[in-house]
């Protein structure tokens, strides 16, 4: 199948941290194909997220039904174009990542000669997976796929192989320089101790309250030394620059709204990140910071974060998660990755 595919479009319209979860199975089709043209249809967010990682030859941003994204001016532009452009290209191959509305529309504009969408209805393979749920109830063994690991599953037919263990980013070069600037600005020295906490999740998601943070960052800040970021998204304006006003004075920065390689480049300089479980924290982690994650499931779940240095504080309610242990748990962190900062203190 793999061998006379020239055009390939991936359809993936997502939030945040379930792109970030998709990178592995995109980055593995990128190597499995050096040689195709891959276009890959996201959302707004998304595409971003997706130029950062060069593991596409054509970013296509859609804009998404969930919260009337599309309906934006802006955003609605973008999509025309892409639709169009969608409905006059050729591909040989469509793969759907990850199923919804969306995606729907988007393969029945492509028309591709094939398509892949790991849903196989073979009767032995339905009668499989009803022997498998049968056997793992018998043993009381639940089965845990994580979302990345899916993403990589539907490409299997391909032959496609992984090639990284966890989301990886890289950052921008020129947005790397505005953080800096924006740092020196402040009077915050390379290698000082750069803690950042985000109290948000999400329009209408339930977070741990804003004031836990701030006395977590108070404590940190007179403990460490640390320097302190306090990101907000969008539809939380106001947020972060309300928290640096009840945390000691000069201690902290408010960074709101940020277009996506800024975000990218403030993650990658931090010590350490904590937040709720949430698409920056999904970011975070892929561009090599240290994460500290607040969840409410008291279990792991397949839409968890994945990174090399990651850490779950869990509980099955958000208030049920005390002050001290997500303070152990940033402990922890900077113990393993700042041991000479530590050390000093």
């Amino acid at each position: 199948m793999t061998t006379d595919l020239q055009n390939i479009l991936v359809v993936h319209i997502a939030g945040l941290g379930q792109t970030v979860l998709a990178l592995p199975a995109l980055r593995a089709l990128r190597q499995h194909l050096p040689n195709a043209r891959i276009a890959v249809a996201a959302s707004t967010i998304g595409a971003e997220v997706i130029r950062l990682a060069y593991c596409a030859d054509e970013v296509l941003p859609v804009g998404r039904l969930r919260g009337a994204e599309m309906l934006k001016p802006s955003s609605a532009y973008r999509s025309s174009k892409t639709l169009s452009e969608i409905k006059r290209g050729y591909y040989d191959l469509a793969i759907e990542l990850n199923s919804n509305t969306e995606a729907g529309v988007l393969l029945q504009l492509a028309q591709p000669r094939e398509r892949l969408n790991g849903r196989r209805n073979s009767l032995s393979h339905r009668l499989s997976i009803v022997i498998e749920r049968v056997t793992r109830r018998l043993v009381n063994e639940p089965r845990l796929t994580h979302d990345a690991h899916a993403y990589l599953q539907k490409l299997e037919p391909l032959g496609v192989r992984p090639v990284e263990a966890e989301p990886r980013l890289t950052t921008d070069r020129e947005a790397d320089a505005r953080l800096e600037r924006l740092l020196a600005k402040h009077g915050v020295a390379f290698g000082e101790l750069l803690i950042g906490l985000h109290p948000g999740a999400g329009k209408r998601k339930p977070r741990w309250e804003p004031e836990h943070f701030v006395n977590l960052g108070a404590r940190l800040y007179h403990n460490f030394n640390a320097r302190l970021l306090l990101f907000a998204g969008k539809q939380e304006r106001g947020l972060a620059r309300r928290l640096v006003r009840e945390l000691p004075a000069k201690s902290a920065i408010a960074l709101e709204a940020a277009k996506l390689p800024d975000l990218a480049s403030a993650l990658a300089r931090l010590s350490l990140f904590v937040a709720n479980h949430s698409g920056p924290a999904h970011l975070a982690a892929a561009v090599g910071a240290p994460v500290v994650v607040i969840s409410p499931h008291p279990a792991p779940t397949a839409q968890d974060v994945l990174g090399k240095q990651e850490l779950h504080v869990r509980a099955p309610h958000f208030s049920l998660i005390s002050e001290e242990a997500v303070y152990d748990a940033a402990c922890q962190m900077l113990k393993s990755n700042r041991a000479a900062v530590l050390s000093a203190r």
